[in-house]
């Protein structure tokens, strides 16, 4: 079951990746970027899954995982405010593949 949970995590973070430099090409061009610091709060308790998230957000255009603090809570740079399902839509992904 990991090895399908594994495809399916990195079919999806290619396409995350793909939509993201769609929607950050168009902001550059439009003009439309606000960047800010987001804070999200996971259940996460291995590290393994929370290094997998950070990299997943960090490798998708217009946004970068700043900090995972002790209390598995994330600080998540972004150039346009979003919500925390937008930010961490591989989360079920990495649960599936590698566990909480």
């Amino acid at each position: 079951m990991g090895f399908i949970w594994g495809i399916r995590y990195w079919l999806r973070l290619i396409r995350e990746i793909i939509g993201s430099i769609i929607d950050v090409s168009k902001r550059c061009l439009n003009g439309d970027i606000d960047p800010c610091i987001l804070e999200f709060d996971t259940d996460f308790a291995n590290p393994v899954p929370q290094i997998m998230l950070a990299n997943s957000i960090t490798y998708t255009p217009g946004t970068i995982t700043i900090d995972i603090d002790s209390e598995r809570r994330y600080y998540v740079g972004s150039i346009n405010p979003r919500s925390k399902a937008e930010i961490m839509p591989m989360a079920p992904h990495v649960i599936g593949w590698v566990g909480k």
